[in-house]
């Protein structure tokens, strides 16, 4: 019997995966993939061969392909979904290979295939995987090539992968609790989680063998009438039935309620955070069927409660149990000035395009230790640090203008040989890259704030929270007068931690009003006390005096309106730290800056909510002009009220 080769193109999916470990099986079929750092014009291959439950690779010659399965990069952003099916669908036209199998999503809402014609510009319900498979099935039935589409149900992975939308539902509920329970600590030891569902629906969820199953047999049939095959699940099941599996995975007693009333605020955050699953979990999604192309139907079983225990509750229970050492993929790098002072910084990471990352002044990069792991896989980093700085020592050494900080910067920039990179900036940070950006655009290609703060508009002082009202009278007394510091100290931290020291008892945990929870909600995490504290020490407080002292009365506007690149602020409206309310009003200004609020987001977005902001940044950094909204989902323009500022100075 002649060797048939199938070209599996992306077994990082883990659908792909293991198909290609079934298909491994039959010994008539040889299985080749791409072979990675490859440029797009080139299509070397390498020959699959596997061990138990797993792929291995050896370089092979280049051989003609019969058949090619292809599917989403789960690691992939949209830009870089489209170019792998660009880079595609030519090795299918040149190598006469007789059919692509797309492997696609199964479940859309009318909202997300926007309406008859099937247009989704400007809807932004659809997940990023969602609007990749959207843009790639169009691609193929215009790129006259022999498909064939398979639309597949949810199915279960290890938490690990969280590449399909089921397995990052149940990821978000681990984190949601996490996130809460942080703040309010035991909050869900005394309440359930309530989900609000006006009509509770059934759950179409799959085992991954079963899928793969299906796909295997539908794809030996010889003829190619149906060009669609929808795999669907006999009998779904009630969400309310994987109640009890997701209850001993996530520590989250759940319970839908039919009356938005009975939800208080804690569970009206989380429907915001679900609205991208909300129709997965409803039974509201419906088939899409291109028109002429027909289609057929293939049923397999529904996975149960028991077979969700199995598969995702390998991972354990708890996403801070994977803990990451971004130091052991970064360089400590050092450049010297002749006046001997020195200026450290980390490089590490990955990719074509580079991210600068600006932490605010004096503050640990132990908050960031998750989206730099995240961000680096990907994308080159660079940590600056402040000059006199050491790696590890939080706190500000040495106090210096902005202007010595963007030189510093450039200097480091400059040794790297980068020509570009996208400025990510926390807190103070933002001001600092709006200094370098005036003084060296060339290098800028875009820019995210998070949580930035804008201290030092007398227009806008009534605007300030509280924290920064108090801080500027205590950092002046030290300043004066170093010998307070402690005294001063003391003081600034029981500012900074006065919500995060209450206890509740379960009582007061089960009837806590709306008002206490928005109150507790701005509180500091319980895990980044030693975090927030750090910076503030006798030590080197009088050196961070002075260079907050520098940094509120720097003056940053002139200019603001001839920013010519994309900018992103993201912040949290429970932020207490720095007034969000002046942010908006700073990007009213800016030509190309949108504000991305997130709901329930503090002031450490960056360590609550890296992974979010993870795939913020990366739509940024992989943005081609603007950035999208479809491609950032909640992304708003700047509101009327932001608008004041421009308006004033026009």
């Amino acid at each position: 019997m002649p060797t048939k080769t199938i070209l599996v193109t992306e077994p990082a999916n883990p659908i792909q995966r293991r198909l290609a470990i079934r298909l491994l099986l039959r010994p008539e079929l040889r299985i080749v993939c791409f072979r990675a750092g490859a440029n797009a014009q080139e299509y070397p291959l390498r020959e699959i061969t596997a061990g138990h439950e797993e792929l291995r690779f050896r370089n092979c010659d280049h051989t003609s392909v019969d058949e090619v399965w292809h599917s989403k990069n789960p690691a992939h952003s949209f830009e870089e979904s489209r170019a792998a099916m660009q880079r595609v669908l030519p090795f299918v036209r040149q190598g006469k290979v007789s059919v692509i199998h797309y492997v696609s999503t199964s479940q859309r809402t009318e909202e997300t295939l926007g309406g008859e014609n099937g247009s989704h510009a400007g809807k932004t319900a659809q997940s990023k995987e969602e609007e990749c498979d959207f843009w790639n099935e169009r691609a193929l039935e215009e790129s006259g090539c022999r498909f064939r589409i398979y639309r597949i149900p949810l199915f279960m992975e290890e938490i690990s992968g969280a590449t399909n939308a089921w397995t990052r539902f149940v990821l978000l509920l681990r984190r949601f609790r996490e996130e809460i329970e942080g703040r309010i600590p035991g909050y869900f030891t005394a309440n359930a989680l309530r989900i609000h569902l006006s009509e509770e629906g059934t759950v179409s969820l799959a085992r991954v063998d079963d899928i793969i199953h299906a796909l295997e047999e539908t794809s030996m049939r010889s003829d190619l009438t149906s060009r669609q095959f929808h795999i669907s699940v006999r009998e779904p099941m009630p969400l309310s039935d994987y109640f009890p599996p997701l209850a001993r995975l996530t520590g989250l007693r759940l319970q839908v309620v039919s009356d938005e009333k009975q939800s208080n605020l804690v569970d009206r955050l989380f429907a915001v955070r679900m609205r991208e699953f909300l129709p997965y979990l409803t039974g509201k999604s419906t088939t899409s069927m291109a028109p002429g192309n027909g289609g057929e139907f293939f049923q397999i079983p529904q996975a149960t409660a028991q077979d969700l225990l199995r598969v995702t509750g390998a991972t354990g229970s708890s996403s801070h149990a994977a803990t990451f050492d971004w130091k052991a993929g970064f360089e400590r790098k050092q450049l010297v000035f002749p006046e001997g002072v020195p200026l450290n910084y980390y490089k590490g990471g990955r990719g074509e395009k580079t991210l600068v990352l600006i932490n605010a002044y004096g503050q640990s990069f132990g908050y960031w230790e998750k989206f730099i792991h995240a961000m680096s896989a990907q994308t080159r980093v660079v940590l600056w640090i402040p000059r006199g700085n050491e790696f590890e020592t939080p706190g500000q050494k040495l106090a210096s203008p902005h202007r010595t900080h963007a030189d510093d910067l450039d200097r480091v920039l400059t040794n790297e040989n980068i020509a570009s990179c996208t400025l990510v900036a926390w807190c103070s940070g933002p001001k600092l890259a709006l200094e370098y950006y005036s003084r060296y655009s060339h290098r800028v290609s875009s820019m995210v704030f998070i949580a930035p703060s804008f201290k030092g508009l007398a227009r806008y002082k009534a605007l300030e929270t509280d924290y920064e009202k108090n801080l500027e009278p205590l950092l002046e007394t030290v300043e004066k007068y170093p010998e307070t510091a402690g005294v001063v100290l003391e003081y600034l931290r029981g500012i900074l931690l006065a919500q995060s020291k209450q206890t509740r008892s379960i009582e007061q945990l089960a009837s806590i009003s709306d008002k206490e929870l928005q109150d507790a909600l701005t509180a500091v995490n319980v895990n980044l006390q030693e975090l927030v504290l750090e910076p503030f020490c006798a030590a080197n407080v009088v050196a961070y005096a002075k260079q907050m002292h520098d940094f509120w009365r720097h003056e940053f506007l002139p200019g603001l309106d001839a920013v010519a690149v994309p900018v992103l602020f993201v912040g949290g409206d429970c932020d207490r730290i720095a007034s969000q309310a002046i942010a908006k009003a700073v990007a009213g200004v800016i030509p190309r800056a949108k504000y991305l609020e997130i709901k329930g987001g503090t002031h450490y977005i960056h360590y609550e909510q890296w992974d979010m902001l993870a795939q913020v940044v990366e739509d940024v950094v992989n943005a081609v002009g603007e950035v999208s909204p479809s491609a950032v989902r909640g992304l708003t323009e700047p509101s009327e009220k932001s608008m004041t500022m421009r308006q004033g100075r026009e």
